[in-house]
C-alpha cells in the first residue's frame, strides 16, 4: 500500500521530513518527481546531507533552523537520529498555496511531519507618558484664494477676444 498525503490549499506551517535513500545525485527535479507532483518551489525545500550539519545535527537544524518545537523533535528522536545520508525538508509553502496530493515513492521515505512554531508578534503595552492620550489630526489648511491668477486668466482672455475682433475688423472691407 502506497502512502499518499493530501495537502490543502490553505495549509501552512507544516514541514515534512523525508529520507533520501539513494547513492545517486538527488536534486530539486528528482524530489519533485519522487513526490509525484509537477511543481515545487525550490525556495521552500531543503535537501541536506546530514553529515554536513556537524555538531548542530539534524535535530538542532530542525529546532533552530526551521523552528520546530523541541517536544515534537523529542518524540521522533530515535527516527531522526537514525537518519544518515541525505534528507529533504519540504515546507507547506513549497506547493504554492494549491491543493495537491503527494505520493512519495523510492528513493524517498517519509519520516515525519512537524508544525513550525508561529512567530510571537505580541508586544507589551507601552506605558510611557508620551504614548498615552490620543493624537488628533490638525484641521486641513485653507488654501488661500489666489485672486492674481484669476485676474491674469481674465486679462489673457480679454486680450484674446479683443485681438480676434480687431483681426476681423481689418479683414472685412
Amino acid at each position: 500500500m502506497s502512502l499518499t498525503m493530501d495537502i490543502t490549499a490553505t495549509e501552512h506551517g507544516i514541514v515534512r521530513l523525508f529520507a533520501i535513500e539513494t547513492a545517486q545525485s538527488f536534486d530539486h527535479s528528482s524530489l519533485t518527481h519522487a513526490l509525484g507532483i509537477e511543481i515545487l518551489d525550490p525556495e521552500q525545500v531543503d535537501i541536506i546531507t546530514v553529515s554536513d550539519l556537524d555538531e548542530l545535527g539534524l535535530e538542532g537544524y530542525l529546532a533552530l533552523g526551521i523552528g520546530i518545537e523541541p517536544d515534537e523533535i523529542e518524540a521522533m528522536r530515535p527516527q531522526i537520529s537514525a537518519l544518515k545520508g541525505d534528507v529533504a525538508l519540504v515546507r507547506s509553502a513549497a506547493f504554492g498555496g494549491k491543493a495537491t496530493t503527494l505520493t512519495p515513492r523510492a528513493p524517498l521515505r517519509w519520516i515525519a511531519s512537524f508544525g513550525e512554531t508561529p512567530l510571537d508578534t505580541t508586544a507589551p503595552p507601552i506605558t510611557t507618558s508620551s504614548a498615552s492620550g490620543t493624537i488628533s489630526s490638525p484641521a486641513p489648511k485653507q488654501r488661500p484664494t489666489n485672486n492674481r491668477v484669476l485676474l491674469w486668466v481674465l486679462t489673457a482672455f480679454a486680450i484674446i477676444v479683443l485681438t480676434t475682433i480687431s483681426m476681423f475688423i481689418r479683414i472685412t472691407p
